[in-house]
């Protein structure tokens, strides 16, 4: 089956003359802003997906990731999109999200979306292996293919690994992550008060192996959407009831849908438009204002002190590089640092905000601001 899937997207990508807009991968972990933002790129006029990876180290499950995935796709009417899983774990350490949000992640929030699909997608198949994925669409797209990864850098890494020579055929990785000058937010009140780590953001800490190799890679063209433009566009409720109110069509519907049931996060003033962000400067990147850095990532072993309170200690002890897996120290780990020599990565730090707000909801809605 897998194999047919390979031949059938090699043949489509062989026989595509070009794409109608940019050509997009979007390797997402499908947590609640990953759905708001794939949505977007769905709906955008001048953005084609053209394959998905799930990036199941992160806060959503390779199998309801899949299916998930499909199914907000056929909601956007984009059915043929192919979706591929990558690992389960990072590649080394042993880090996780809360379980909490997993779940959420997993269920969609709890949002039945039989009322607009009657027919949903269950127990859908991944189209290989996410690094494989990554590799086909980039080697036979007949243009440089724009990378988005919102979730962990797992995939990402692992396509550098095995595919090096890939990198001249992409035009450019744009990443939710990281925090070069922001404080990090590891810690949240409500899930992991006492985190030993308040410099760094979560995609980043999650795999912060994957996160160093990938901001040192050379020959990639980076766009960091950390924490520093992502302070500026939390979201509010004046925000969620002008939405509500030009809603139209089943993605928009949704993502009130999410709006309505998120109503607490937006209480708590915690939540932000990550994941949107960067698609939102994937698709104008004129929304992006910064300036070009060399950058690592710190991933210092823990020794024999593991911080236990965002660790899953059942994680395999060998890594698939089939090394012995470490604890890192979960104080630092992917702290953003400068680096003194290497490539360099655009860090976002200025946004307008208004434009983001308002180019995200004409989106999914069609529908013009009240005047």
């Amino acid at each position: 089956m897998r194999y047919r899937q390979a031949l059938i997207l090699t043949i489509t990508l062989l026989t595509t003359p070009t794409w109608a807009g940019k050509p997009i991968i979007y390797d997402t972990d499908m947590a609640i802003d990953d759905w708001l933002a794939l949505l977007y790129l769905a709906k955008h006029p001048a953005v084609d997906i053209v394959a998905v990876t799930i990036s199941a180290s992160g806060e959503s499950h390779c199998a309801p990731g899949l299916d998930n995935v499909r199914n907000l796709l056929a909601l956007a009417d984009h059915p043929q999109v192919p979706v591929a899983c990558g690992d389960d774990y990072p590649l080394d350490g042993y880090f996780v999200f809360p379980e909490p949000w997993q779940v959420d992640s997993d269920t969609l929030s709890g949002i039945d979306l039989g009322r607009w699909l009657p027919e949903r997608v269950v127990g859908s198949e991944s189209d290989g292996h996410a690094a494989e994925l990554i590799h086909r669409v980039v080697s036979f797209s007949p243009q440089p293919v724009t990378l988005v990864a919102v979730g962990p850098l797992t995939n990402v890494a692992q396509w550098l690994e095995r595919y090096p020579d890939d990198r001249g055929a992409v035009a450019e990785l744009v990443m939710m992550g990281g925090s070069y000058e922001a404080p990090g937010n590891i810690i949240v009140p409500l899930f992991t008060k006492d985190h030993p780590n308040a410099v760094s953001e979560w995609n980043f800490f999650i795999d912060p192996v994957a996160t160093r190799e990938t901001l040192e890679a050379d020959g990639l063209k980076r766009v960091m959407v950390g924490l520093d433009v992502t302070n500026r566009v939390r979201l509010t409720h004046a925000f969620a009831d002008d939405f509500k109110a030009r809603t139209r069509g089943a993605a928009a519907e949704f993502v009130d849908g999410v709006f309505d049931r998120n109503r607490w996060f937006i209480d708590s003033k915690e939540y932000y438009f990550w994941d949107v962000m960067a698609a939102l400067v994937t698709a104008e990147p004129g929304l992006c204002h910064g300036e070009s850095i060399p950058l690592s990532a710190v991933d210092t072993p823990a020794g024999d002190t593991p911080y236990l309170g965002t660790s899953d200690p059942d994680m395999p002890a060998t890594t698939t590089r089939g090394t012995a897996r470490q604890h890192l120290d979960a104080a630092s780990a992917g702290r953003v640092v400068k680096a003194s020599a290497g490539p360099a990565t655009m860090v976002c730090s200025e946004t307008d905000a208004e434009a983001v707000f308002e180019g995200f909801t004409a989106t999914l809605t069609g529908a013009p601001a009240a005047k």
